[in-house]
């Protein structure tokens, strides 16, 4: 009743702290069902009135085993409410009757502050987190320093193993940013975090710090900030992210840098959402900020927080690279010569590394042709003197695909025309006798169709008409196809060397599907080619695959398989670096 007429608490653990009369109302609410708990379980301390034990006017735990908050009864609140008051005298006595009777997960914020604390030493947690930390003594203590050192939100490894898991990842990176801030200090919650995020409010660290330590795995929390903050005292950090923090994003990450960007990467841009998530991404990786707070997190598409950890989580090596370099180039247009990011180790604050696979992976490629090429083999075979459009037809690309890998690559290219020293006799015996056409020449020379144009030119030899050139390759047969009168018929018009080619490679894949995935090319185009060879050689040559079985040759099939092979080996064995039919 004197604490309800004056409005403050002044006796037992309350000397000194004076709390409110709704705080001391709360506590002994508390307490009150902690007493009546004890009693029914049949735990009597020495300090208890001595009249106070009989349990027969506690009714409400004949049900459940456990007592109700708020009793139906005056006798059970009036048995209750004198042992609380009687434990309120001494703070071992009220440590005495929670521990046990209090859950890790209740709510304190309406409880006096030394209640709290006594609630904390009831499990086992002899002083709350704030107080240890700032009660660590540190050699150099100036908060505003390190907070410069410090992203707004700890970094995503730190919090992953410092946060409690029940907590919103943001929110707890950046209470725990605001905690190590305030290691040492006198600083409340809301001043350390104001330090990192003006838009921060202090209530968010104080539920964090609340939570701190209950379970074991967070056991070392409060040891690991500790250390971190004397880490970032005594180290000359490489990034300032007091001026981080408030650089100009507004451009960030133009719509075209970011598709210039999976441009080099090879793979697919994907929408505006993708495109707002890695802008996002950037932006916290470079301010260290809350992705809210970035100029352009208004706009549509822009992710949430879950969906930027999804997006780093399965982010490509390859194109994590080369959004590193674009971060690079933009801190230095802004004349800021720093790493895009650092961490301090996890082994400097005793925790454990993740050794973990990595969780990213891949996004479909924009060019599934430049995939197939091996860049090291393209290299080597350009570098041995092989033309572009040698390797090209080795790989079954396009000559701009190679070219694209060896730019890549670093490969300077080849500047003028091969000189080719070219007998007028033989290529007069070639063109007007043999009648090749200037592709063909060309090829089996190694030059361009201009080169053979010019020495045509310079020979006096008049050229043929238009639409020779296509009569004669139609007529003309391989000569790799022999005396056999199947590969007559096979082997004979532009392309068919590449129709065999194909043939057999599809021979050696369980589905058309795959064959066309090694080729680099569609699936149409691959099943017209497979159905012309089979109209010259006289009948179907592949059983396709049905219901997951692997695709099958025909009897007609296994015979032609067998005659182009003998066919091609011997020829590759004779000439390993033969032109492609009909190429230009």
């Amino acid at each position: 009743m004197r604490v309800i007429a004056t409005g403050v608490g002044e006796f037992g653990i309350y000397a000194g702290g004076r709390p409110s009369t709704v705080q001391v109302l709360s506590d002994m609410l508390l307490l009150s069902r902690a007493a009546r708990q004890a009693l029914v379980d049949g735990e009597q301390f020495e300090w208890m009135p001595a009249g106070q034990v009989d349990v027969r006017p506690i009714a409400s735990h004949k049900r459940t085993g456990k007592v109700d908050l708020r009793p139906s009864t005056a006798r059970e609140v009036a048995l209750g409410n004198t042992i609380a008051f009687v434990a309120l005298q001494s703070g071992d006595r009220v440590t005495d009757l929670l521990r046990g009777r209090v859950s890790v997960h209740t709510a304190l914020d309406h409880y006096s502050p030394p209640l709290r604390d006594h609630v904390s030493r009831a499990l086992g947690r002899m002083r709350r987190p704030t107080a240890t930390l700032q009660a660590v003594t540190m050699s150099v203590v100036d908060p505003a320093a390190r907070a410069a050192k410090l992203p707004a939100v700890l970094w995503p490894e730190w919090t992953s193993r410092l946060a409690p898991r029940r907590l919103d990842a943001e929110i707890a990176g950046g209470a725990l940013a605001a905690a190590v801030v305030f290691v040492g200090t006198r600083l409340t919650h809301g001043s350390a975090i104001k330090l990192l995020d003006p838009a921060a409010q202090g209530r968010q660290v104080s539920h964090v710090m609340r939570s701190l330590g209950r379970n074991a795995p967070e056991a070392d929390t409060i040891r690991a900030i500790a250390r971190l903050a004397a880490l970032l005292d005594e180290t000359a950090t490489p990034i300032d992210f007091s001026r981080r923090r408030v650089i100009d994003y507004s451009g960030l990450l133009p719509r075209d840098a970011w598709h210039e960007i999976c441009r080099t990467a090879n793979v697919l841009p994907g929408g505006d959402r993708r495109w707002q998530t890695a802008r996002a991404h950037l932006y916290a990786l470079l301010s260290g900020n809350r992705v809210a707070r970035a100029p352009f997190a208004h706009e549509a598409s822009y992710p949430s927080f879950a969906e930027l950890r999804s997006f780093r989580d399965g982010l490509p090596e390859v194109v994590s690279s080369v959004l590193n370099d674009w971060a690079t180039a933009f801190l230095k247009a802004r004349h800021v010569d720093e790493p895009v990011e650092w961490m301090p180790d996890l082994e400097f604050a005793g925790l454990a590394v993740d050794v973990s696979a990595s969780g990213r992976s891949e996004w479909p490629q924009a060019r599934p042709a430049r995939g197939v090429v091996r860049p090291n083999h393209a290299v080597a075979a350009y570098s041995a003197g092989r033309s572009v459009r040698e390797i090209a037809f080795e790989h079954g690309v396009a000559r701009q695909t190679v070219s694209r890998v060896l730019d890549e690559a670093g490969v300077e290219p080849r500047i003028g025309r091969r000189r080719a020293d070219i007998d007028v006799d033989w290529l007069r015996q070639r063109y007007i006798d043999e009648r090749h056409t200037i592709p063909e020449i060309a090829a089996e020379v190694g030059v361009t169709m201009t080169t053979i144009n010019r020495h045509l030119e310079a020979a006096g030899i008049p050229r043929r008409a238009r639409g020779s050139a296509s009569r004669a390759t139609a007529i003309r047969v391989d000569p790799r196809a022999g005396d056999s009168p199947l590969l007559r018929r096979i082997l004979v018009g532009q392309d068919a060397t590449q129709r065999a080619e194909r043939f057999l490679i599809v021979a050696r894949h369980d589905t058309m599907t795959a064959a066309a995935a090694e080729l680099g090319v569609t699936l149409s185009i691959l099943a017209n080619q497979m159905r012309r060879i089979g109209v010259d050689a006289g009948g179907p040559l592949i059983q396709r695959a049905l219901r997951g079985q692997p695709l099958t040759l025909t009897e007609l099939g296994v015979e032609v398989h067998n005659e182009l092979s003998r066919a091609f080996g011997l020829s590759e064995a004779e000439d390993p670096a033969r032109p492609a039919e009909g190429s230009q």
